[in-house]
């Protein structure tokens, strides 16, 4: 018995080009390589601007506030005004970005005052990077042997950043006498945070 069969039954059938299952493993190759290529890119041009274009210019700013002690660049956890007994330091600064409206600089401070004397903060003339100077004067009073954590909101141009803030400081002397102590601070990296 004999058995015959055809050429055409033993070779596979081609994929037909509008099926679904036809995609060709190139065109996968593809768009991944497009997909990821894309994403680190964006990823890239984020991290070049934040840490090369506007941090660019701390290290001249920290050697100029060094030569001359006016103007010094401050972050989180730093104190405002370390010549001050009380303490005054930074919890957080950041920057809450909208695509709809003004963005708003928010920086809180932890005060402490372990003095026996009460204490005023006054926080003035905070100027963004574009040259624009608020006025606004934003202060808290801390009675003696108390603390407290103060906000202060200014809201700034889209794509500001804060550069730099004048603080002051009201102590009490004996009598009816005031201390004042003034500095003028600058900002190093402010986070920006977008909100829809």
């Amino acid at each position: 018995m004999s058995t015959s069969t055809s050429d055409a039954d033993e070779s596979p059938t081609p994929a037909a080009p509008d099926d679904a299952d036809g995609v060709s493993p190139w065109v996968v190759r593809l768009f991944l390589i497009l997909a990821f290529g894309v994403a680190f890119g964006i990823e890239g041009m984020t991290l070049v601007r934040s840490y090369l274009i506007d941090g660019g210019d701390e290290p001249e700013e920290q050697a100029a506030a060094g030569a001359g002690g006016a103007n010094t660049t401050l972050g989180v956890g730093d104190d405002l005004l370390p010549d001050t007994a009380v303490s005054e330091r930074i919890a957080r600064m950041r920057v809450q970005a909208r695509s709809d409206g003004p963005w708003v600089f928010r920086l809180a401070v932890t005060v402490v005052n372990d003095g026996e004397r009460s204490y005023r903060l006054a926080l003035r003339d905070l100027e963004a990077d574009d040259g624009t100077v608020f006025d606004e004067v934003q202060s808290v009073a801390c009675p003696p042997g108390d603390s407290t954590r103060f906000v202060a909101t200014w809201p700034i141009g889209a794509n500001a950043r804060p550069a730099s803030l004048t603080v002051e400081a009201a102590l009490q002397g004996p009598g009816d006498s005031t201390r004042t102590v003034r500095r003028r601070v600058s900002f190093g990296h402010v986070p920006v945070q977008m909100q829809r």
